[in-house]
């Protein structure tokens, strides 16, 4: 996975949360399907981890607290701007 495909993937999940009916469901596949594509071997390494990862960890989180949800938003905007 380089750089780009990682920022469109969270882009995508970005983008699912964003909606005014958020399907949740959509949410962890898209979270899930990215944090494998993370593990395969020729993954980029170049990416701040323990962010990521506890962005795509954290979809059950963000959907029961509003507050945390926002911030890790707020986050992922700010990464993908970079």
């Amino acid at each position: 996975m380089t750089l780009d495909e990682l920022r469109r993937d969270l882009g995508a999940i970005l983008t699912q949360e964003e909606q005014a009916d958020v399907d949740w469901e959509v949410v962890q596949l898209l979270s899930e399907r990215t944090y494998v594509r993370l593990t395969e071997p020729d993954t980029l390494q170049d990416f701040p981890h323990e962010d990521v990862i506890g962005y795509l960890a954290g979809f059950n989180r963000r959907r029961d607290d509003h507050q945390f949800g926002a911030h890790q938003r707020r986050w992922l905007r700010a990464f993908l701007r970079a």
